[in-house]
């Protein structure tokens, strides 16, 4: 059971994207929106995840949104593998990428607590553990982390069959990751409606998924709002998923949030039938 929640809480940190956004640009995001998902195991929900963007800090006197992941296991795996995982990431507003990432995972009796500061005047990031020790490491370029991600990909231009590639960083580890959108098709979800979306499998993918000898795809919609919809990883010992539940906004006209127009919605309700059969 510990592998499965891992694998399901990795997911939502696994929704990442690709390209390269125009400095400034417009962003389909803003402050007060909060985007919240069941997480499925099989055809059990076994959890709760959220994605939010809670306002915007200065972190080294730049303004970034201050971005929040939260994921939480309910019902019987609680009581067999509770997970409690808050990621929290601070994106540079201008030019979209991380400045700081902090985590506070508690799964089963393992307890994982960090900060890294990503320092650009130095080139160097700077990763503080639960114990006060520090871990330094060089940098060559701006990089995401990932929660970042998720709203790094949301800003880009993202074409059927155009592959690109952005640098992760995860665990003191830059990786190279190659995105291609291979599918188009409509999904249906209670809190968005039908909407065009677009298939991605990000290459390298989660080091469990791959140790598993499984996949995982996640789904974003093809309009101006670059909704993560559905997440799907099969594996070897299972299937799992994360499904958008709810779409909120709580932000004001006047909040500053670098040029945002999404429109404000909430519906929290079940995901379809036909969203879950659309896992592929």
């Amino acid at each position: 059971m510990g592998k499965k929640t891992t694998v399901i809480l990795g997911l939502l940190l696994a929704l990442s994207g690709t390209g390269f956004a125009r400095i400034g640009a417009p962003v389909p995001f803003r402050v007060g929106e909060k985007l919240t998902y069941q997480i499925f195991w099989g055809p059990f929900v076994v959890g709760r995840a959220s994605l939010e963007v809670a306002g915007i800090e200065k972190v080294d006197d730049h303004d970034c949104y201050h971005l929040i992941a939260r994921a939480k296991t309910s019902g019987l795996v609680e009581w067999l593998f509770p997970v409690d995982s808050t990621a929290e990431s601070w994106l540079d507003c201008r030019d979209l990428f991380t400045r700081k990432y902090r985590q506070n995972r508690s799964e089963g009796k393992h307890v994982t607590k960090d900060e890294t500061h990503y320092d650009y005047e130095r080139m160097e990031a700077v990763t503080k553990n639960k114990k006060g020790r520090l871990k330094r490491y060089p940098l060559d370029q701006p990089v995401q982390d990932v929660v970042s991600s998720v709203y790094f990909v949301r800003a880009q231009k993202l074409m059927l069959d155009a592959e690109q590639t952005f640098v992760l960083n995860a665990s003191d580890t830059n990786y190279v990751v190659t995105i291609r959108p291979d599918q188009r098709k409509q999904i249906w979800l209670r809190p968005v409606g039908d909407v065009p979306a677009l298939r991605i499998e990000p290459n390298p993918t989660l080091k469990i998924v791959a140790a598993n000898k499984g996949r995982m795809w996640l789904w974003v919609s093809d309009d101006e709002r670059r909704l993560p919809l559905l997440v799907n990883s099969e594996l070897r010992f299972g299937n799992a998923k994360l499904v958008l539940f709810s779409v909120a906004s709580t932000a004001s006209s006047s909040t500053k949030t670098n040029g945002s127009t999404n429109p404000t919605v909430a519906a929290p309700a079940s995901p379809s039938a036909a969203a879950l059969a659309s896992g592929r």
